[in-house]
């Protein structure tokens, strides 16, 4: 017979919270290790913002080598003292906390095994000088207690003298983009338009392919002292990834893909793909609707096997309508 049910409660309700707190602690330690394959779709406008992501970036690597080395205490340093994680339930903890009982509960020398866990950076995005945001995808390949196996999540990152430090996570339940709506924001795009600036000018075509099932963008871009390059580029969703994507080949035999990232009334694009000849080219677009008829495109953090390109600025102006 139970003599004291309040007290059995009391242990059930601690020791639920334990096993929940445990779960996280997984996901609290490799949240950030998603930047690695994820950061060239960082939206960084501007010199000082692409400074800023790439030294996050830099901050990430150093993460996740002491993550993948299952080392605490050097991850626990990438954190700031007062960093919290928030489950997408309310539960709040305290990272250097969790890091502590991590650290306690090590194997193999004070060493742990890293968390069998999936995170896909969507974004980042300079707030102030001194502060950034990431928004990303988690998923878990066990989900324990109240865990979700798949959720969103922001973390906020600090800048505290020269060094970038999470200050916070936050997650979220996760609700898939749907195909009604993944292309709302890039109706504007729809047209023909002319784009110049002191670097290059381009003549861009825009129309919806069958059923509005993807866009298709005829482009000549004519660089200062160069020859002008025709493109071809599909825009369309990608069901498996939930992602709008981009593809895109050119008159020169390179060959580009892009990953679309919305950022308020702007897209922001990350590039990869191949020149001709094999080498290997990176890039950031943003287009941003100014109004109807006026647009901006920038061409930011070009690279070419690894060496910076030079940033391009172009003022867009609409000539027809589209349908």
């Amino acid at each position: 017979m139970m003599t004291n049910p309040g007290k059995y409660v009391a242990l059930t309700r601690t020791v639920h919270r334990r096993r929940v707190f445990l779960a996280l602690l997984t996901a609290v330690i490799a949240l950030p290790l998603g930047a690695r394959d994820a950061f060239s779709q960082e939206p960084d406008k501007g010199a000082a913002a692409s400074t800023a992501v790439k030294a996050i970036r830099r901050a990430t690597e150093a993460y996740r080598e002491a993550v993948e080395n299952g080392d605490v205490e050097a991850a626990a340093k990438f954190w700031t003292s007062e960093a919290d994680y928030v489950d997408h339930l309310g539960h709040a903890f305290k990272i250097q906390a969790a890091l502590e009982a991590a650290k306690n509960g090590a194997q193999d020398g004070g060493r742990i095994a890293r968390p069998p866990l999936k995170i896909e950076t969507l974004a980042i995005r300079l707030i102030s000088p001194d502060v950034a945001m990431e928004d990303g995808i988690i998923e878990r390949a066990v989900a324990v207690e109240d865990q979700q196996a798949k959720g969103r999540y922001c973390a906020v990152w600090v800048k505290r003298g020269s060094e970038w430090l999470i200050d916070g996570v936050r997650e979220s339940a996760y609700s898939p983009v749907t195909s009604s709506n993944h292309f709302e924001g890039l109706e504007w795009m729809v047209g023909e338009w002319v784009a110049e600036g002191p670097d290059a000018k381009a003549e861009v075509s825009c129309s919806w392919g069958p059923k509005k099932c993807y866009l298709l963008r005829q482009i000549k871009f004519t660089p200062k002292k160069a020859e002008t390059i025709s493109a071809t580029q599909w825009i369309g969703w990608d069901p498996v990834r939930e992602r709008v994507r981009s593809f895109e080949f050119d008159s020169l035999g390179g060959f580009r893909e892009g990953v679309w990232t919305k950022d308020g009334d702007a897209w922001v694009v990350a590039i990869t793909g191949a020149a001709p000849g094999g080498r290997r080219v990176a890039a950031t677009n943003v287009y941003s609707r100014v109004d109807d008829k006026t647009a901006t495109w920038e061409m930011v953090d070009d690279e070419m096997d690894g060496q910076p390109g030079s940033d391009i600025q172009l003022r867009a102006t609409r000539k027809t309508q589209g349908k």
